[in-house]
């Protein structure tokens, strides 16, 4: 099917015809694409317009975008009216991202500050969340110099807290969901702005209630940035009584390379249980230093089966020499038959 097919589509007033011209419209070549794409992105459906907006962000170049953002500007001007659930600003934000189009700043930052409560199922609710997400993002990868100050603040935004919420109690907004502070720290971590470690320092030494999720990927922004605390904030994680954000700074302790590592993980092994000692004992793999070493020793002792085939997982295929030795003792001297299997599998044929 030819551009002036699709045409014809987009001039119907089936809502199915126009969306099978989105979808046609992506097949066509690349100098034929955009503009029918571009007439699709105002349709008077949102659903349609949506698609068309995600269809552009794989395909659109600078010179489209600058049509791209003035629609994004235009839906902004009455959100609730022209873009309902905020799909297509969405979408947009995310194809400035990909195309870096450092003039749609002031566009994202409309984006990042909005908050557009809808009724859904009869219950108000924020549906500017993937917006906010999508234009924190696209910032940073813009490498705006503003990035830092506009995303940090919705780090620490769970919806309790907002001022329009302490004005207007009553139907404003449930609380923001973790994943679009997910988010947030993941943006912060992509500027590449040594700025950022001061709001994900913030959040991880006062995480009050914060969501594990979200930790962790503040966790790996800081390692991202290359903080010089990194240790410092991790260290106290180790202890948490949720194991598995425990065993997550052990991972975040390792990705430092930090000499320090091994020997916080070494505590670390000591108290963990079930996937948690995996991941940690996984983790010091990675670091493949003689200190790393030596604590493998004390692990092929460990009396907990579970540690002996977390090590000899972590060892498998290793051509280290210390390493295969210490899977051959496994092979030959443990009690428990599973583990002298696996040790002799994981070790392999000279």
């Amino acid at each position: 099917m030819d551009a002036a097919a699709v045409g014809e589509l987009i001039k119907s007033k089936k809502l199915e015809e126009r969306l099978r011209a989105v979808r046609l419209a992506a097949r066509l070549p690349q100098g034929e694409r955009i503009a029918p794409l571009l007439l699709l992105l105002r349709d008077r459906a949102n659903y349609v317009a949506a698609l068309a907006a995600e269809t552009l962000g794989a395909c659109a170049d600078w010179q489209s975008a600058r049509e791209m953002r003035e629609q994004f500007l235009w839906l902004s001007e009455d959100g609730l009216k022209r873009d309902a659930g905020c799909h297509i600003r969405s979408q947009l934000a995310y194809a400035f991202g990909r195309l870096e189009y450092t003039p749609a700043h002031d566009a994202l930052r409309i984006g990042l500050r909005t908050f557009q409560i809808e009724a859904v199922g009869g219950v108000p609710f924020d549906t500017a969340a993937s917006l906010r997400a999508n234009s924190a993002l696209a910032f940073a990868h813009l490498r705006d110099p503003e990035a830092v100050r506009e995303i940090a603040p919705l780090l620490f935004d769970n919806g309790e807290n907002r001022i329009e919420r302490m004005l207007h109690p009553v139907g404003i907004a449930k609380r923001i969901l973790p994943e679009v502070r997910k988010k947030m720290a993941q943006a912060l971590g992509a500027t590449g702005d040594p700025a950022a470690i001061i709001p994900l320092s913030l959040k991880l030494r006062f995480p009050a209630d914060e969501a594990p999720d979200v930790l962790q990927e503040c966790m790996q922004a800081v390692v991202a940035l290359e903080a010089e605390d990194a240790l410092e904030l991790f260290l106290p994680y180790l202890g948490h009584h949720d194991t598995h954000l425990g065993a997550y700074a052990a991972l975040m302790i390792a990705q430092t390379g930090a000499p320090e590592a091994p020997d916080l993980l070494k505590s670390a092994i000591e108290t963990l249980h079930g996937d948690p000692l995996r991941a940690v004992i996984l983790a010091l793999s990675a670091l493949r230093s003689d200190e790393a070493r030596a604590i493998f020793l004390d692990v092929a002792k460990d009396p907990r089966m579970a540690a002996r085939l977390a090590l000899i997982e972590a060892l498998h295929g290793s051509a280290d020499e210390t390493d295969r030795a210490t899977l051959q003792r496994l092979a030959e001297t443990d009690s428990y038959p599973q583990v002298r299997t696996a040790a002799l599998g994981a070790r392999g044929r000279d």
